[in-house]
């Protein structure tokens, strides 16, 4: 009885050790499928992560070559710039020693003109209000017919008395004298024959302009406004003008153009010299440009802003 039941209880045993191994031995397949399957999913995001490592040090590796190459040339491009300004310094130089020397010539050819246009005029002056002292005028006649009447006399009677030349060297000393109490002092005078916003201003000292600058104070007044200095060209038929930008060297002429028919008249703008704004000025600057008189504020107004921009 017992045997039988001993018997029955470990066929019951081996029958539940045999269930359980199997049960195990399932777990494990299961388990070792998954983990084959990771593993299997674990190499290939390797794989793609060895790729991408790859294809990163590679785009690093040619953006690293462009930098040099792009680094190389502005290097080169600095050197290249830092050449072109020390050449800009030298030209810049070279235009202000001729500035300089254009300025002295100006200065030197004005004071040999004012020079022979009172050489010309005979020296007289007149006040600044513009009127010629008459009494002057009439003693200076008066000492002229003295002298006349003397020679006259010293040719006919080939004989001239003392008391007679006495007499008439007192006149001129009178007269003289009356010349120098009519005239004004040298504090402001102007030469005669010339319009009233057009006369040369005498200095304290006899100079006359001594920087330079020009007779006419409605054409000192344009210079001031436009910052250039103005000069009338010869030419046969047309009025043109000359305009200097004295810093930069810039320079143009403007002529006066007359239209058939009565029409408005125009001005034709052509560039003489760029100067230092030949890199930075526009096109208009360079081209030659034909405008109405009405359009003229607009121009200078445009040429204005450049010449502040970058002078």
């Amino acid at each position: 009885m017992e045997a039988a039941l001993y018997s029955k209880l470990y066929d019951t045993y081996m029958k539940l050790k045999s269930k359980k191994w199997s049960e195990l031995d399932n777990v494990n397949k299961d388990q070792e499928v998954k983990f084959m399957d990771y593993i299997s999913a674990a190499e290939q995001v390797i794989q793609q992560l060895k790729s991408e490592n790859e294809r990163l040090l590679s785009q690093v590796k040619d953006l690293t070559s462009e930098v040099a190459s792009i680094r190389s040339a502005k290097d080169e491009q600095c050197i290249e710039y830092q050449e072109l300004l020390m050449e800009e310094n030298r030209k810049n130089e070279k235009l202000s020693e001729e500035v300089a020397r254009l300025r002295n010539l100006q200065q030197v050819g004005n004071f040999s003109t004012l020079k022979d246009s009172k050489t010309d005029n005979g020296g007289v002056c007149t006040p600044a209000s513009g009127q010629v002292s008459e009494e002057a005028g009439n003693r200076s006649q008066r000492r002229k017919t003295h002298k006349r009447r003397r020679q006259s006399l010293s040719e006919t009677e080939d004989i001239v008395m003392p008391s007679s030349s006495l007499q008439d060297d007192e006149i001129l000393r009178e007269s003289e004298k009356d010349l120098h109490k009519g005239a004004l002092p040298s504090g402001s005078l102007i030469t005669v024959q010339q319009p009233q916003c057009c006369r040369a201003i005498e200095r304290p000292g006899g100079d006359v302009n001594p920087t330079g600058q020009a007779n006419c104070l409605f054409q000192v007044l344009v210079e001031y406004l436009v910052d250039l200095k103005f000069s009338t060209v010869s030419q046969t038929e047309e009025i043109c003008i000359s305009a200097v930008h004295q810093s930069s060297g810039y320079s143009f002429n403007l002529t006066w153009v007359n239209r058939a028919g009565g029409k408005e008249p125009e001005l034709l703008y052509r560039v003489l010299s760029l100067g230092t704004f030949e890199r930075v000025a526009p096109e208009w600057m360079k081209d030659a440009i034909m405008f109405s008189t009405t359009m003229c504020p607009k121009f200078f107004e445009r040429l204005s802003r450049v010449v502040k921009l970058h002078a």
